[in-house]
């Protein structure tokens, strides 16, 4: 059976991360496990990646896979990014907190949105000897562990002061704040010009696209907790002026259409609990 577990960040880096995933699956002829690709919707997500035993690659077109690094920082997508897992499927997810990324590593974030930045253009030789240390690692708790502290040593000489941006950003994460980008700019004491500019820098994607790619989540998350609910009710619910609404959106950030839910294998959203 695939390992999959969650544990919560240090106290020093609660202020950056959210979360840390371990996921490890195993494919063989004996294992009844679904095909190694997922599609990943669009989502607010800042991760930093460890694909500690066999690699990971982006298939954005019929028959190209692209290896993705060992380490990756990845941003926000507005886009589905399918992704294709080798037979020995061992990863260690950490979830920042919107702004986290950028307040430990200071890059521009548009770089890492629908994509992702190999870890070891940051570091260096610093990530072989991490990744010597997790390949090494007794348990997946000691996975986690290893991780926790090299992040906290950067959080110590790198992490960037909190600003009220990045306390907003992560309110804007919740779907049922239906406040104006003008109120969120005031509640942050930025202009609304300061306020895109900045919460684009940190988080990669511009706030009103942030806040539709957060309702769309909330909308998918709404389904899978309830199958029973159809996508109409599902639609008022979120706020959407309508289902109509809702199917355009899903053509922009899933590129299937809502009827395909159940039969699309995706990250979060079916036997795959992360991406």
């Amino acid at each position: 059976m695939p390992f999959y577990k969650v544990y919560q960040p240090s106290p020093i880096l609660k202020g950056i991360v959210r979360e840390l995933q371990v996921y490890h699956a195993q494919w063989s002829e004996a294992t009844k496990l679904p095909e190694p690709f997922i599609t990943c919707l669009a989502n607010t997500e800042q991760n930093l990646y460890f694909y500690i035993n066999d690699l990971v690659k982006i298939v954005p077109a019929a028959h190209v896979e692209i290896p993705l690094p060992r380490v990756v920082v990845t941003g926000p997508k507005y886009k589905p990014v399918g992704l294709l897992f080798g037979k020995d499927h061992l990863m260690v997810k950490v979830a920042f907190h919107p702004t986290g990324t950028w307040r430990l590593l200071g890059i521009p974030m548009q770089q890492t949105v629908n994509n992702g930045v190999d870890a070891a253009t940051i570091w260096g030789s610093e990530l072989m000897d991490l990744m010597e240390q997790l390949t090494a690692a007794s348990s997946y708790d000691a996975m986690s562990e290893i991780i926790m502290s090299f992040l906290e040593k950067k959080f110590d000489t790198s992490c960037r002061t909190e600003e009220p941006i990045d306390q907003i950003a992560v309110d804007m994460l919740d779907p049922l704040t239906a406040h104006s980008l003008k109120t969120w700019a005031d509640l942050a004491r930025l202009s609304l010009r300061q306020f895109e500019r900045n919460f684009t820098k940190r988080v990669g994607i511009a706030p009103k696209l942030f806040i539709r790619i957060v309702r769309f989540e909330y909308a998918m998350k709404i389904k899978n907790a309830h199958p029973y609910k159809n996508w109409s009710q599902i639609a008022i619910e979120c706020g959407y002026t309508d289902s109509s609404h809702l199917l355009k959106e899903f053509k922009t950030f899933a590129e299937f259409p809502p009827g395909r839910f159940y039969l699309q294998p995706t990250s979060g959203y079916s036997t795959f609990p992360t991406g």
